[in-house]
């Protein structure tokens, strides 16, 4: 077990190894001293022996303060003195470390047990303290354990008083197993545990999904492959460009039903994949007996094998197999015809190769994808941070569809163009959401799969009211005033006024924002869930 205490490690470490050293120096000092001391003081003695052996002997007792030599008082040699002094001290340090060596793993324990609203983060694997790294790289207390498939093994990482529990081992069954064990934990903590686990298959996540777990949990399973997956296509955005998916892996999958559900949102026309893969044809109609969506979303050629054609390419690179991943991207690369066309090859434990190739200048029609960094930091970013371009994206959707252009109104240009003005405003709207699902006792997990929700009773009027108040504060905060005709320029809106006061066509404006988020969720990859039914 670790405890990650917010990047002081490296810093106390150096100041421990900086003490050891110091008392390595007390102790040869002592001897050194403490030998010529004796050998002084002994020139007038006669009851003890004079023999090399016998200073030796006489020189390491006053490590135990029984050296017969000086039991019987001063005066001293100055070195003497200083020895009888600092050898029992050096003495006193050694027995201190090595207790806090025997006890190093208990004390650890003791402390993760008493940490709260830390994050645990199980399962030992490669993904597991990757996960781990990016957590604490962005501030918060990350508590990482081992095989913790039983309930008293979490209960040893503090998982009482934790937020978050990530079980992210190789094998899907332990993760699962770290599930159930989880929820068999007593709570010490009134903040509900967020649990995500792990699976292989993203297919395998949509079915546990919809599985059962006891206890007030909030229950989530996820695949790496598959938040890459969906990370990198929502990257794609050159519809003129061929697509060729080429090995349907975990991660391959998770592309392809990627691309069909982004193009049946965007309800623009199916997008076209060629699948490259011995089983193309049998996986394609798996996928389509198991989504509705995906023969009216997407077009896919199957071919067992990829022959590169001319045109403008985006070809990704699948592999389970890293090392044959990269034998074929650049394969691949060397033949593409174009220097438009890209390849992107998956990688997960070779990905420091691939950006070292790429740092090199390998070939610049070569992109490699890091499954477990990628994921990663998708899991590991706050969910305000994700949120605040799709907030933004629903806005220029709104806009652009009453009729409004980036020349009417400037702020529909695109994020990174943004002014940081309206950046804030879009973080701050999207901060606000966690607040108003916890007043209706909902929550936003991280989904790979749509899910339907709706909202119940007057909840979304409640939220309504909320959202109308919060975007007063926001506008007066930025010197807005109330004014009957709206002026830009001047910093004047007629809706700067209680909700009592508004019509109707404002009030719904405010129960259009709110009956919007779980798209907004959706497109940033979230979720609507009620406490009660995780």
């Amino acid at each position: 077990m670790t405890v990650s205490p917010r990047g002081k490690g490296q810093g106390t470490s150096r100041t421990v190894s900086g003490v050891r050293v110091l008392f390595a120096v007390f102790a040869l000092v002592s001897l050194v001293l403490g030998y010529f001391g004796l050998e002084d003081f002994l020139d007038s003695q006669t009851q003890y022996g004079h023999r090399v052996l016998d200073l030796v002997y006489y020189d390491l007792q006053l490590f135990v303060i029984d050296s017969g030599p000086v039991g019987e008082g001063g005066p001293y040699p100055w070195p003497l003195e200083i020895a009888r002094f600092l050898a029992p001290a050096v003495t006193g340090y050694a027995v201190f470390e090595a207790a806090r060596a025997l006890f190093a793993t208990e004390i650890a324990r003791l402390r993760a047990r008493r940490r709260r609203g830390h994050i645990v983060v199980c399962g030992g694997s490669v993904a597991a303290k990757t996960l781990a790294a990016h957590l604490t790289e962005v501030g918060y207390p990350v508590v990482v354990g081992g095989d913790t498939r039983d309930a008293s093994a979490l209960t040893a990482v503090g998982l009482a008083r934790a937020t978050r529990l990530y079980a992210c081992a190789d094998e899907t069954a332990a993760n699962i197993a770290t599930v159930l064990a989880a929820v068999q934990v007593e709570r010490r903590s009134t903040v509900p545990l967020e649990i995500y686990a792990h699976v292989s298959d993203p297919e395998l996540g949509d079915a546990l999904r919809a599985g059962e777990f006891a206890g007030p949990h909030r229950v989530d399973f996820f695949s790496l492959d598959g938040i890459a997956a969906k990370e990198v296509a929502a990257g794609e955005g050159d519809r003129g460009a061929q697509l060729v998916i080429v090995g349907l892996s975990a991660f391959g999958r998770a592309l392809l039903l990627e691309f069909a559900r982004r193009a049946n949102r965007a309800k623009a026309g199916p997008v076209e994949v060629l699948v490259v893969d011995p089983d193309a044809r049998v996986v394609v109609a798996e996928l389509s007996g198991r989504y509705p969506f995906f023969d009216e979303a997407c077009v896919a050629t199957v071919r067992p094998v990829y022959v590169p054609e001319p045109g403008v390419h985006r070809v990704f690179i699948c592999h389970d197999d890293e090392e044959r991943a990269l034998r074929d991207g650049l394969n691949v690369a060397a033949t593409m015809d174009g220097t438009r066309s890209t390849v992107i090859v998956r990688m997960a434990r070779l990905a420091g190769v691939g950006e070292m190739m790429v740092q090199h200048g390998h070939d610049d029609r070569l992109r490699f994808v890091g499954v477990l960094d990628m994921a990663s930091a998708y899991l590991s970013e706050r969910i305000s941070d994700s949120l605040a371009r799709a907030v933004h994206r629903r806005y220029i959707d709104d806009q652009t569809a009453q009729g409004h252009s980036p020349e009417t109104n400037p702020s529909l240009a695109d994020w990174d163009d943004l002014p940081e003005t309206l950046r804030t405003a879009s973080r701050a709207q999207a901060a606000d959401i966690e607040h108003k699902l916890e007043l209706i006792g909902c929550a936003a997990a991280p989904r790979l799969e749509d899910a339907s929700f709706t909202f119940e009773g007057d909840e979304v009027e409640r939220l309504a009211i909320i959202e109308h108040e919060r975007w007063v504060r926001e506008r007066r905060a930025d010197g807005w005033r109330y004014g009957p005709v709206r002026d830009n320029s001047a910093k004047i809106h007629p809706d700067l006024r209680p909700w009592e006061e508004l019509g109707a066509t404002e009030k719904q404006k405010d129960r259009d924002v709110v009956l919007a988020l779980p798209e907004i969720l959706a497109d940033a990859g979230f979720q609507i869930v009620r406490w009660d039914a995780t």
